[in-house]
C-alpha cells in the first residue's frame, strides 16, 4: 500500500505494546507492495470526445516550437502557471508533460470498404476511440467498438497484481444530451476486454457516488480517533516507564550480567521509539486515507432541443450535469486509489463522442462543445473547451506529483498518463473538406508522468504516426514488455530515455 509509516502507524504500534521482554519491535505497514518495497507502476488513459481542431481555423493544441520549453497555446495553458480565462490557474506540470502532434488514424478508401490496419471507416464520429486505444482497425461502417483489447486491459494484465480493482473505468459526461439523453453504448466507453476470444465493452461508472462506494466501501484507513487514543495510551505508558526506570535503577546492579544487559537493552529500545515519535513530522499528503465523500451526484441535465429538421438546437439551460464537480471527484478517486494501492490502472473518458456538453457553465460560451469545433462563438471559446479537458489531465498530474510514496518518491515517478482526442484537423473523407475538424489527420496526444524514463517537457512532431504509438510508448514506460498494440507497432522516438 502506497503509504508512509507515519506518526499514526508508530502510535498504533506503541499503543499496543507491552512492557514484557523481549524488547518491542516496530510494526510494519499492514500491506507492502508485491515483489518488495519498490513502488509499483501505474497507468492512466484519458479520452476526450471532441477535436482539437476547428473548421477553417486549424489546431488549438499544437505549440509553435518543437523540443523542450514549448510554448503554451490557449488550450494548453492548464499545463503552465498562468491564470485561466475560465477560472483558476495552471498546475505547473509542463516539465512533466510532452505533447505529440501530427498523429493520424488512417481511413478506408471508400464508404463500406474495410479500413487499413489501425484504421477507421470513412465516416468521422463514433469510430476513432477503438483504433486509438486498441490499435485494431474498426468496422467498415460508422461504428466504434474496439476490435481488440484496449491498452488499459493489457496493462492491467501485466501490473495489476492482487489489487482489489483491476481497472478503474470511469466516465465524466453523465449522458449524451441529445434525443433519449442516454449514456449507454460504445460512444460512452473507453475500455474493451478480451473475454475468451470475444471483445466485450466495459461500461464505465459515470456516477461519482457509485465510484466512491465501489472503491472505498469497507476500506478502513488510519483513523484519527485511533491516533488520539493511542497518543493518550502512549503518554500513560511513558509515565509508567519513567516510574519503572527509577525503581529499576537500584535493581540493575543486583541483576546478573545477562539480565542486566537484557533489561537495559529493552529500555534503550523504548527510549529510541519515544525519540522517533517526537522527531517525526505529521503525515504528509502522501498518506493513504479515505477521501471526502462526494455526496449525492449532481442532477442529470436535460437534452438540448432539436429543430424541426431533427438537428440539435443549443439550449442554454440544458446539456450539463455538474461535469466540473464530477471530473474533480473522479480524478481525486483515481489518485487515492493509486495511493492506497487499491488499483494501478485507470481509464477515464471525460466526454462522449461528438460531445454536446454545454460550455456555458464551464466558460460562459453559449454553445455545446461540438458546435465550437464548427465555427460557433469564437476560436478562443473552442480553445477553452479543449483546455477544460486538459485542465483535469493537468490536475491529475499535479496530484500524483504531490503524493508521496513509502520510499519518499512520488506517485508520478511511477505513473504514465496518456490523453487522447476524438479528432484533429485536416482532410475529412466523409465531407470532402481539407480544413475540417471532422478529421483524424494532425491529431494531438498528451503524455505525462515519469515512469520508466518517460521524458517530459517536450513537443514532438510525429507526422503520420498513429495515436496508438503514443499509447504504446506509455505502456512501455509503465513496464509492459510489448512491441505492438493491436495492429500498430513502434513508439514515439524521444519519449523514452
Amino acid at each position: 500500500m502506497a503509504i508512509r509509516l507515519g506518526r499514526r502507524a508508530l502510535l498504533r504500534a506503541a499503543g499496543t505494546a507491552v512492557l514484557a521482554m523481549p524488547a518491542l519491535e516496530l510494526t510494519a505497514p499492514r500491506r507492502v507492495h508485491a515483489g518488495g518495497t519498490a513502488p509499483p507502476k501505474r497507468f492512466v488513459i484519458m479520452y476526450c470526445g471532441m477535436s482539437t481542431g476547428r473548421d477553417g481555423f486549424g489546431q488549438a493544441a499544437v505549440p509553435l516550437n518543437l523540443g523542450p520549453g514549448y510554448d503554451l497555446p490557449r488550450s494548453l495553458l492548464p499545463l503552465g502557471t498562468d491564470k485561466l480565462t475560465y477560472g483558476g490557474t495552471g498546475f505547473n506540470v509542463q516539465s512533466d508533460v510532452s505533447v505529440v502532434s501530427g498523429l493520424t488514424i488512417p481511413w478506408a478508401e471508400s464508404v463500406g470498404a474495410t479500413p487499413p490496419p489501425g484504421g477507421k471507416s470513412v465516416e468521422f464520429h463514433y469510430n476513432s476511440v477503438g483504433p486509438s486505444v486498441s490499435g485494431v482497425r474498426g468496422a467498415a461502417t460508422r461504428d466504434n467498438p474496439a476490435n481488440g483489447p484496449s491498452a488499459d486491459q493489457i496493462v492491467a494484465d501485466a501490473i495489476a497484481g492482487d489489487t482489489l480493482h483491476r481497472v478503474l473505468s470511469y466516465r465524466v459526461q453523465a449522458v449524451n444530451y441529445v434525443g433519449s439523453n442516454g449514456g449507454d453504448g460504445d460512444s460512452a466507453r473507453i475500455s474493451w476486454q478480451d473475454q475468451g476470444g470475444e471483445i466485450v465493452g466495459i461500461d464505465p461508472i459515470a456516477s461519482p457516488r457509485l465510484a466512491y462506494m465501489s472503491l472505498f466501501s469497507g476500506f478502513v484507513p488510519p483513523d484519527p480517533a485511533e491516533a488520539v487514543a493511542a497518543q493518550f495510551l502512549l503518554s500513560r505508558r511513558r509515565s509508567v516507564l519513567d516510574t519503572l526506570r527509577v525503581r529499576t535503577a537500584a535493581l540493575l546492579p543486583r541483576m546478573s550480567g545477562f539480565d542486566r544487559n537484557r533489561m537495559q537493552q529493552h529500555f534503550d529500545e523504548l527510549k529510541g521509539l519515544e525519540d522517533r515519535l517526537d522527531a517525526m513530522p505529521p503525515p504528509t499528503t502522501g498518506a493513504c486515507e479515505l477521501p471526502p465523500d462526494p455526496g449525492d451526484d449532481p442532477p442529470i441535465g436535460d437534452p438540448h432541443a432539436t429543430t424541426a429538421e431533427g438537428n440539435l438546437d443549443y439550449t442554454e439551460t440544458a446539456g450539463y450535469s455538474g461535469e466540473e464537480e464530477r471530473a474533480t471527484a473522479m480524478v481525486d478517486m483515481i489518485r487515492m486509489a493509486f495511493a492506497c494501492d487499491l488499483s494501478r490502472v485507470a481509464a477515464i473518458r471525460l466526454t462522449m463522442d461528438q460531445t454536446f456538453l454545454n460550455m456555458g457553465p464551464l466558460s460562459g460560451a453559449a454553445s455545446d462543445m461540438h458546435e465550437l469545433t464548427h465555427g460557433a462563438v469564437s476560436d478562443d471559446a473552442h480553445g477553452d473547451a479543449v483546455g477544460w479537458h486538459v485542465k483535469h489531465f493537468a490536475r491529475l498530474i499535479s496530484l500524483l506529483g504531490d503524493t508521496v510514496e513509502l520510499d519518499g518518491s512520488t506517485l508520478l515517478d511511477h505513473t504514465t498518463v496518456v490523453m487522447l482526442f476524438e479528432g484533429g484537423f485536416g482532410f475529412d473523407p466523409e465531407g470532402g473538406s481539407d480544413t475540417s475538424a471532422h478529421s483524424t489527420e494532425n491529431m494531438v496526444a498528451l503524455i505525462g508522468g515519469r515512469a520508466g524514463g518517460l521524458q517530459g517537457g517536450l513537443h514532438i512532431a510525429a507526422p503520420g504516426a498513429h495515436p496508438a504509438t503514443v499509447v504504446l510508448s506509455g505502456m512501455q514506460a509503465a513496464g509492459v514488455a510489448v512491441d505492438m498494440l493491436g495492429e500498430i507497432g513502434g513508439n514515439i522516438p524521444g519519449l523514452l530515455a
